[in-house]
């Protein structure tokens, strides 16, 4: 019983504990963080007073209100933009060679969660490149003061599904995306800051008007075998018990048949060394001590056999 009820895989919830979000532009010369920021509010699904204003086309209708969170972030960084002018300089350059090479820049954004299982899976990440990202001009002119900001069209999906084994996927039949505005601080010191410029995602973040995503965090087993399952995924574990162990029983189970004179019946010593005598006598020239030998064995063969059936 006590195997058992440590190896029942029930499944428990497994909400978010921890998020952060970042935005990193790509050149050729490298790649440096705009914004970034830890301070997100994790709101549980069943206590949002209002579904219909945050999830009008009822895409979680499928789903256990356990399960899903509203993330609600602050649009300023929590990090300063600290970077000296001649490397902002050099990668203005740098972006403009990475134009001409491809046609355009590369802003990739990331989502981090945390939660407390599977184990050595706790963190899992979604990385993915904005499809519309703005000119290298926007941001030039933002970089050298310019003006202050250039907008993010359908940035990142607005709706996540982390699964049990540790992935992040973009929720199925939800086309939904999060655009906003990116806006550099001149402050002493400067940071960035991005504004949600979509009015719904208000409402249900209370004034919040940062980032935010919808997040379905799925159940995971606990237990010794929910965990390995949770961790490795059922191919491994049916690649380790039904494949790796079953392979080695079934070596120490094979050729039972062969081992059978040697295991299951009486002590064959004797009968071995008239065998190993009758080698030797031919060896030696010895036939008469050879035809002795080989009747005695005969003999011997005769009464084992008799005592065998009996």
């Amino acid at each position: 019983m006590t195997i058992y009820s440590s190896g029942n895989p029930t499944n428990i919830a497994n909400p978010i504990i921890d998020v952060s979000i970042k935005i990193d532009i790509k050149a050729l010369g490298g790649r440096l963080t705009l914004f970034k920021t830890t301070a997100c509010e994790k709101i549980p699904w069943k206590y949002m007073k209002a579904y219909d204003d945050v999830d009008p086309l009822d895409y979680l209708g499928a789903y256990n209100a356990d399960d899903i969170q509203l993330i609600c972030c602050q649009p300023d960084a929590s990090i300063m933009w600290l970077i000296p002018r001649p490397v902002q300089s050099r990668f203005i350059q740098s972006l403009e060679e990475r134009q001409m090479l491809f046609g355009k820049m590369e802003l990739i954004l990331n989502w981090d969660f945390l939660r407390s299982r599977p184990k050595g899976k706790e963190l899992v990440r979604y990385e993915s490149p904005i499809e519309h990202c703005p000119s290298v001009d926007d941001v030039k002119q933002v970089l050298n003061g310019t003006t202050n900001s250039f907008s993010l069209i359908d940035a990142y999906p607005r709706y996540f599904r982390v699964t049990g084994s540790g992935e992040v996927r973009r929720l199925e039949a939800a086309i939904d995306s999060v655009s906003g505005e990116l806006l550099l601080n001149n402050a002493t010191p400067p940071w960035w800051s991005f504004y949600n410029t979509n009015p719904s995602d208000l409402a249900g973040c209370q004034g919040l008007n940062g980032p935010m995503a919808i997040v379905v965090s799925e159940e995971t087993p606990q237990g010794i075998i929910g965990e390995t399952l949770s961790k490795f995924s059922i191919w491994s574990l049916y690649i380790t018990f039904v494949l790796a162990v079953a392979r080695f029983i079934r070596l120490q189970c094979s050729d039972l048949r062969m081992r059978i004179p040697y295991e299951n019946l009486p002590s064959c010593d004797r009968l071995l060394d008239i065998c190993e005598g009758i080698y030797a006598a031919r060896a030696e020239g010895e036939l008469e001590v050879e035809e002795v030998l080989y009747w005695t064995l005969e003999e011997g063969v005769r009464r084992k056999d008799g005592l065998d059936q009996k």
